[in-house]
């Protein structure tokens, strides 16, 4: 069975190492995973106004998560956190508990530091358990890419081997997670 998943990069420009890794999985995993990347940057910030003002962006932003099988989130580390448009799309979808309750959810990243994303996908993980969102986490495999330009070719393709290991792991996790759920 092919799962219908939502993957969000916290970085929409064509070097982000981050949107990379998506395009590498929604690639190698089209018999698992049908793959619809979601740009959030249009989102506006949470506020009263902004809600009565792009009401229909954040229904069909709440309706694409809420049928999907499952969400690929991949991060960037910023100031020991996660971007600004990941987070407030977090909070749009925590006026409607529903969106993301329970919804399985893959965590990844890339970033230029040594670390990888250890600390923002750590943050990630907190926002994600809190009582208003509660989703499930794939959690015994973790992919942190540091140091990510080393990581890919020039044209843009992963290259790493146990980057590549690490994902296929990743990904068998997520599929599980998503079956059980």
């Amino acid at each position: 069975m092919v799962h219908k998943i939502i993957a969000i990069s916290g970085s929409d420009s064509p070097l982000s190492s981050n949107l990379r890794l998506l395009h590498y999985l929604k690639l190698h995993c089209a018999d698992v995973f049908q793959i619809q990347l979601l740009s959030i940057n249009q989102l506006p910030f949470l506020s009263a106004e902004n809600a009565e003002k792009y009401q229909a962006d954040l229904d069909y932003v709440r309706n694409v998560l809420h049928e999907a099988d499952g969400v690929i989130i991949a991060t960037s580390e910023i100031n020991y956190s996660i971007p600004a448009n990941i987070k407030n799309l977090i909070d749009w979808c925590s006026l409607d508990p529903s969106t993301l309750q329970h919804k399985p959810i893959m965590l990844l990243g890339a970033s230029t530091g040594h670390l990888g994303t250890v600390r923002a996908q750590q943050h990630l993980r907190q926002i994600l358990t809190s009582p208003g969102i509660n989703a499930c986490i794939t959690h015994e495999t973790e992919c942190l890419v540091g140091n990510a330009p080393d990581k890919f070719s020039t044209d843009g393709q992963l290259i790493d081997s146990e980057t590549k290991k690490i994902l296929h792991n990743l990904c068998a996790e997520f599929y599980s997670l998503i079956q059980n759920n």
